[in-house]
């Protein structure tokens, strides 16, 4: 019987970095609030102007997991949870992506001149995602054998991590029964971390349990830390200078586009279009490359071995001796990254003065297209609170519960929205999470035009 052997290698290029795309799908029915014009650019609040407080006016976060529900692969025995390697492997898909990310408002003003809505804005972005095949954990699972003689393809292994300031205009016109919206933004790139994977395979020998890998990888980064050396290095990053320098570098520049259409075909009844997130940030600046491309070959470890011999395991020595074989190099020469782009297809119809029903339909591309649908109403109590409900089917499952809730106090304006609640009720059904929330200042009532419908 062979000895299973410890698989290292995958672990290399993927878990050394390990953090679908953001998504939120219960912000758009809250119209009065500013934030949701950040998915649909045509939202026209109740209020003439709004104003938003840096760090205070919204704060967003967000975590999302499209392979496997830990209902379906963790068992509770003697007081202690497990997971189920072989029921995870069951449950993950060819490609998974796990997603994390945040953004924080730097500020925002919106006026109402005439028929249109103007606003200008700033806020900060951070987002993370490593995507994998099921290949990758299942060889360090199951090890060698069950693909003796087989090659892996790895070339969907992805991460991708960015931080970034947007900085933007936008404008809504109202015409007859049409709303007209867009925004640019003058997006700051600050740091990034993307593997570049044009190639990476691993072929298992059927005779002799050996691996042998194929890649063609390129780790790019900017943006990161270093001494004087060239080395990673974050011991300075809490000094004065380096802070200064590091947010006001304007190097890494790059755009973005949202744009969308109203149209409201009575006074109870209106349909919207709108994509947002289109864009690219060129990296320039602090930017190195790392380079991996060739064969190498791998026997494997003997465990038991080891073990019985209080032998230790040196992984670095192995890592080294791996990476020995391939052609390397490290170089500085601009690249481009991506934003996700998204759109939303929404249709409301106000049942009476204070209640509407909505549904909308999202998706987001990140490698391949994710949707998403709601089904949400919203109540109005008085002209000072105003709550919300919706059901979301998303990430294989429609336990997303979405709650929204504004208060209008003055000039203050309190709001909280979340897609999906459940899984702080259940953690078994995570799939995806979110919540913002803020303040925002707002003045004057907008008046409803002679001609218009309803608002």
């Amino acid at each position: 019987m062979a000895v299973k052997r410890l698989i290292i290698i995958p672990f290399i290029f993927g878990f050394v970095f390990c953090a679908k795309a953001q998504s939120e799908l219960t912000l758009p029915f809250l119209n009065d609030v500013f934030q949701s014009s950040y998915i649909n650019p045509t939202v026209i609040p109740e209020h003439t102007i709004s104003i938003g407080l840096p760090g205070m006016s919204s704060v967003y976060g967000q975590a999302v997991t499209n392979g496997f529900l830990l209902k379906n692969i963790t068992y509770f025995k003697d007081d202690t949870t497990y997971i189920n390697a072989n029921k995870l492997l069951a449950d993950l898909k060819d490609k998974n992506l796990i997603y994390a990310g945040s953004s924080v408002d730097l500020f925002h003003i919106r006026l109402k001149v005439r028929n249109g809505y103007y606003w200008i804005g700033a806020r900060n972005n951070f987002n993370t995602s490593f995507q994998y095949p099921k290949d990758f954990l299942a060889l360090a699972v199951k090890g060698n054998e069950p693909y003796l003689g087989k090659t892996l393809d790895l070339s969907n292994l992805n991460i991708d991590a960015m931080l970034y300031n947007e900085y933007s205009i936008g404008m809504a016109l109202e015409y007859n029964h049409w709303i007209i919206g867009g925004r640019i933004s003058l997006l700051q790139g600050l740091s990034n971390i993307q593997l570049d994977n044009k190639g990476l395979y691993i072929h298992i020998d059927s005779s002799m349990y050996s691996q042998t890998y194929n890649a063609n990888v390129r780790l790019n980064t900017s943006g990161i830390p270093k001494d004087g050396n060239g080395d990673i290095s974050f011991d300075h990053v809490q000094e004065a200078d380096y802070i200064t320098n590091y947010l006001s570098n304007f190097k890494n520049k790059g755009f973005s586009l949202s744009a969308g259409a109203t149209y409201k075909l009575n006074d109870q009844l209106k349909f919207s279009f709108s994509f947002y997130d289109l864009g690219f940030i060129n990296w320039k600046d602090s930017v190195t490359n790392y380079n991996l491309k060739g064969n190498s070959s791998f026997s494997g470890l003997d465990i038991l071995h080891s073990y019985l011999n209080n032998e230790n395991i040196e992984t670095d020595t192995i890592i080294d001796s791996i990476l020995d074989d391939f052609n390397r190099d490290t170089i500085q020469k601009s690249y481009r990254t991506y934003l996700h782009p998204k759109f939303n297809i929404s249709a409301t119809y106000n049942v009476f003065s204070r209640t509407m029903v909505g549904f909308s339909a999202f998706g987001v591309y990140n490698k391949k297209l994710y949707p998403a649908f709601t089904l949400g109403v919203s109540q109005g109590l008085g002209r000072f609170f105003n709550i919300l409900a919706t059901v979301s089917y998303n990430q294989r499952t429609i336990r997303n519960l979405g709650v929204g809730m504004v208060i209008n106090s003055g000039p203050t304006q309190f709001y909280i929205v979340a897609d999906n609640y459940y899984p702080a009720i259940n953690p078994k059904y995570f799939t995806n999470t979110n919540v913002r929330v803020g303040i925002n200042l707002v003045f004057g009532r907008v008046k409803p035009a002679v001609g218009l419908p309803y608002r």
